[in-house]
């Protein structure tokens, strides 16, 4: 095994940053590979190895590798969170969980319709603290590899576009909650039943994501770039 030349690693960098990926774990582990690999040969083999290398890793490989990781990570990130999620029913944490929702539907059916609407917004605003934290974490990361492979693209994990991708759609199903009945023109909306149990669900969902978000970032974050 030898160290590549400058030259040679430059040349790596160049054949990988045609490929335009985007997603930071892949295209690291396809330098890496590129790299072990090419290390392997004499310097005067170089050239033929790194035309087979390319032979292989494809443009269109290379991004069928990204799609299917970024699929993979999605479905991952949900698995992870879904199993924490579950945690909360389990003892002897399924005591607080209960406490927990026995106080809050109490609490719930005590306050105002429209002071509802504003608490629902308190975990919108968490998760969105949250979402920035992990984006910078993220970022830090990932600003590292780029300077590494010397990519032109924009690039960043493949967990955290799944993350971002989840906090879309919570902002997305709180406007839903606002929008459709105005759309509908359903009278009383604020004072009916429906948004009394479309508010609580919501307010639930939000901060069971909000902690399984949480508590899977922190088991990743140790080996993955979030």
């Amino acid at each position: 095994m030898r160290k590549l030349s400058e030259q040679e690693l430059d040349q790596v960098k160049n054949a990988i940053s045609y490929k335009e990926l985007t997603s930071a774990e892949i295209l690291m582990e396809i330098f890496d590979h590129y790299i072990s690999h090419l290390e392997d040969f004499e310097e005067s083999e170089f050239e033929e190895q790194l035309d087979e290398l390319e032979d292989k890793f494809t443009y269109a490989y290379c991004h069928a590798l990204q799609a299917k990781f970024l699929k993979a990570s999605k479905k991952e990130i949900f698995n992870l969170q879904w199993t924490l999620f579950k945690t909360y029913f389990t003892w002897p944490r399924m005591l607080g969980t209960v406490l927990f929702l026995c106080s809050f539907i109490f609490f719930w059916s005590t306050i105002e319709s429209k002071t509802k609407g504003l608490i629902l917004v308190i975990p919108l605003v968490i998760v969105l603290g949250l979402n920035a934290w992990i984006w910078v974490k993220s970022y830090k990361k990932v600003r590292e590899i780029k300077r590494i492979v010397n990519a032109k693209k924009r690039i960043e994990s493949s967990y955290l576009s799944n993350i971002l991708v989840q906090f879309s759609l919570m902002t997305s199903s709180f406007n839903m909650l606002i929008l459709v009945p105005k759309i509908l023109d359903v009278p009383n909306f604020l004072d009916s039943v429906f948004f009394l149990v479309a508010s609580f669900s919501l307010f639930i969902l939000y901060t069971g994501y909000t902690l399984t978000l949480f508590e899977a970032w922190r088991l990743k974050t140790k080996s993955a770039l979030i």
